[in-house]
Order: C-alpha cells, then sequence, then structure tokens
C-alpha cells in the first residue's frame, strides 16, 4: 500500500519538474475525441433511438388496433399525417447536420447554426449554406503540425576522449596553472 502512494508521489512529481512554469500556468485545453469514445457514443445513441422506436411502434400499433375497433379512420389518417410529417422534419434536420458538418463546422456550431438553414430542396439548402459560409465562416483547427517542415538536428560527431585531455590540459597551461 505504502509503495503504491510513493509511485503515485513520485509520478505527480514527475509530472510537474517536467513542465516548464509558463506551461504548468496554461489549462490545459485538448478539445479533441477519440474515435473510439465517439464511435461508442454514436453507437449507444444509434441503439437507444431504435429502442424507442419500437417502444413508440409498439404503442402506435396498439392504438391503431383500438381506433380501427372503434371505426375511427380519420383520427388514424390525422396520426399519419403527423407521424409522416415528425419523419420529414428529422430527416430534414439530418441532410442539414450532414451538410454543415461537410463544410467543417463543429457539432456546437452545426447545433447553433441548423436554424440558419433553410430550404426544402437540396438547391434551396445549398443556396442557404454558401450564405451562412460567408456570415459565419466555420471555425478551422489551430495551428499546425509541427514535423511539417522541421527536419530533425544532426548530433555533433563524437570526439575523441584523448582530444578532449590535451584541449583542457592546454588551456589549464595557457592560464598558468600548470607549468
Amino acid at each position: 500500500m505504502s509503495e503504491e502512494i510513493k509511485n503515485e508521489q513520485t509520478h505527480q512529481t514527475d509530472n510537474v519538474d517536467n513542465q516548464s512554469p509558463a506551461e504548468a500556468e496554461k489549462p490545459q485545453v485538448d478539445n479533441k475525441i477519440p474515435y473510439e469514445r465517439f464511435k461508442q457514443k454514436v453507437d449507444e445513441v444509434n441503439e437507444l433511438k431504435r429502442k424507442l422506436a419500437e417502444i413508440e411502434k409498439e404503442r402506435d400499433e396498439a392504438e391503431r388496433k383500438k381506433l380501427e375497433e372503434q371505426n375511427e379512420y380519420k383520427a388514424l389518417y390525422e396520426k399519419a399525417q403527423k407521424e409522416l410529417e415528425k419523419f420529414k422534419i428529422s430527416a430534414l434536420d439530418a441532410k442539414k447536420d450532414a451538410m454543415l458538418a461537410q463544410a467543417g463546422y463543429t457539432s456546437e456550431q452545426i447545433e447553433r447554426y441548423r436554424k440558419y438553414l433553410t430550404g426544402e430542396n437540396d438547391d434551396e439548402l445549398k443556396a442557404s449554406l454558401e450564405t451562412l459560409i460567408a456570415d459565419i465562416p466555420p471555425k478551422r483547427a489551430v495551428g499546425v503540425d509541427p514535423s511539417a517542415g522541421n527536419t530533425e538536428k544532426q548530433q555533433p560527431k563524437p570526439k575523441d576522449e584523448a582530444e578532449i585531455g590535451r584541449n583542457i590540459f592546454k588551456r589549464l597551461k595557457e592560464k598558468g596553472k600548470i607549468r
């Protein structure tokens, strides 16, 4: 138990020692999400959507059968029209999201700017997207890859130890320390 605490303390001090004071004061912000985590969340959301759709389908089927028994086809028709409208809206939102993502907007920007894309067909959506890009350009990633044009520095050639000793002796002799 005490070894674990010592290792943890050593690890923490190593991390602090490796940073310069300026780096230690800077807040470390990493906006990148690992792909595995992103994929896991997307799969989780899709699974929940699928379960919700199944539950709603079962409930709607039971309600439809009840209304059919009561011969209320008009109510069934109106309900089907409402569902169709919901599907159209969700499909349009998905298309808008895809267009904004393709244009380079972040997920936060997509949520915020989706309402500014207007139109029912592709041409109208593209025109409003071009207007949106002109008014509010997508945020690009800040910085560049540091290794893009940066080559590795050459290591100095190793010196002969005997030559190093001779140079030290020569300097000391010139200063008058050795006669």
